[in-house]
């Protein structure tokens, strides 16, 4: 099958390690024929607020380009850690103890990494007149971090779960993002060693069948898409995982969920063979375009 559509591709505006300019992305877009491609940079907290007011901005200055999308990859966070975040008090929560090693870091960029109530209250930290005002047109849910669970494959498991229930639920989220992804980046080490072999990809195969039956019918129930993220090809992923993710989320496809296909650019570059690869991989599975939609654009 033919990728036509990307929505997961971040510019320099994002707050990691992303760094593609508006023009690079455009022409990529282009070049690859997509009919419909987007820019969706980070927002873990309203900490990083003031990169998406700057990514709009770019790209309200760049004009207007047929297919070209201005969405945002928005995070769940906790009500305590927004709160901490809105009164500018977390000069105490920069470390955080994963498995018995600290890690630290200097201001909350990703978010209140540290100190906050376990299953404490979700939310996402952004207004519908904020949405309005910048003009996203697409909003991408994704959880990129367990909130203040033991660093154990079990309570892993289960709060990124109720995280992506959360937010296939919310009436701001148009797509899921990467389920599951970073569960193995959060259950090993690579945080702290920042070798990939320290990323625990076997604890893919502890979650729970219910769980992915219930993200199913939520999905299908919500009208919400799951999105198919180029993570899942990345050199470091072992063969059988690969294998294994590709199966639970064909047998999404078969009992009707509809999906989208996100890059999850974070280099300066497209890369053009990457996607053949990932096309060839869905086709493998059987995907076809009528497989994939589009979000009701804001």
């Amino acid at each position: 099958m033919i990728i036509n559509n990307d929505l997961h591709i971040h510019t320099h505006c994002s707050c990691d390690s992303a760094c593609a300019q508006l023009p690079t992305i455009v022409e990529a877009g282009k070049k690859a024929g997509f009919e419909h491609w987007g820019v969706s940079d980070h927002l873990h907290t309203r900490f990083n607020l003031p990169d998406i007011e700057i990514a709009a901005e770019e790209f309200r200055k760049f004009g207007k380009v047929p297919g070209f999308h201005f969405g945002l990859e928005i995070s769940c966070a906790t009500q305590w850690e927004c709160e901490k975040i809105a009164k500018r008090d977390y000069t105490s929560c920069f470390v955080y103890d994963l498995k018995g090693h600290p890690f630290r870091t200097m201001t909350p960029i990703d978010g209140v990494m540290y100190g906050g109530p376990e299953n404490g209250p979700l939310a996402l930290d952004i207004t519908q007149r904020e949405i309005d005002r910048l003009g996203i047109e697409y909003i991408i849910g994704g959880v990129h971090k367990p909130n203040y669970t033991e660093q154990a494959p079990k309570p892993m498991i289960d709060d990124f779960f109720n995280q992506m229930c959360f937010l296939v639920k919310h009436e701001f989220v148009d797509i899921l993002a990467h389920p599951w992804d970073m569960l193995a980046f959060w259950s090993g080490y690579y945080l702290i060693t920042r070798d990939p072999a320290d990323r625990d990809y076997n604890v893919m195969k502890m979650i729970p069948q219910e769980y992915w039956d219930e993200l199913e019918h939520l999905l299908i129930s919500h009208n919400k898409l799951a999105e198919i993220n180029s993570f899942i090809i990345y050199p470091e992923v072992p063969e059988d995982i690969r294998r294994y993710y590709f199966e639970k989320i064909t047998k999404w496809r078969d009992a009707g969920v509809k999906f989208t296909y996100g890059s999850d650019l974070h280099a300066a570059e497209y890369n053009f063979q990457f996607r053949e690869t990932f096309e060839k991989l869905l086709s493998e599975y059987g995907f076809s375009s009528s497989d994939f939609a589009l979000p009701p654009w804001n």
